[in-house]
């Protein structure tokens, strides 16, 4: 059970179809919040429909999964409390949801028969909601594996190690992720 992960960042359609490519991604599995990209209008989602399968990968976007989530009216705030950031605290508190443990098995299934990369706009995932998807994919018995480009176009695969960026990750009983002060 593996899957990978990938930012689109300031990337060409070219040099994020060589960063896929080298890890033999099937399928791009798009987290983004707002699937789309003023910036790089390449990104938006109705283009990336168009040019991933012509160049063999899938894609698929799956909202239950994407970041930008606002401060939870029924989690405990002290339960995620290791966050200083506030997106990210967000965010963990949202992984507590029924609604993300949807999206997050829609994906484990599809990455039980493809190879699949979860893509969202930020360049390394320490800077990004994929960082806390990864935490939990990993404590739970996935292999996550970060696509990073690196200098002179070479593409870098790290294996992701929870905890190594951002607040250390607690795995509870049932399955679910937290990060709270280890002394509590």
């Amino acid at each position: 059970m593996e899957i990978y992960t990938v930012g689109h960042s300031t990337h060409t359609k070219e040099e994020f179809l060589k960063l896929l490519h080298d890890a033999d991604i099937e399928l791009l599995a798009d987290v983004r919040a707002f699937p789309g990209s003023r910036k790089f209008p390449h990104f938006h989602e109705d283009r990336m429909k168009e040019w991933l399968p012509e160049d063999g990968i899938q894609y698929k976007h799956f909202k239950k999964l994407g970041g930008r989530r606002n401060k939870s009216k029924v989690v405990d705030d002290e339960v995620n409390d290791a966050w200083n950031n506030r997106s990210f605290h967000n965010y963990a508190d949202y992984t507590l949801q029924p609604e993300f443990q949807e999206g997050l098995e829609e994906l484990k299934k599809l990455a039980l028969s493809k190879k699949v990369a979860i893509c969202c706009s930020e360049r390394h995932p320490a800077r990004c909601h994929r960082l806390l998807i990864s935490n939990w994919l990993s404590l739970n018995g996935w292999t996550v594996r970060h696509i990073i480009d690196g200098p002179k176009e070479e593409t870098i695969i790290e294996k992701h190690e929870p905890g190594k960026w951002g607040a250390p990750p607690h795995l509870n009983e049932d399955g679910t992720v937290v990060y709270h002060d280890s002394e509590e």
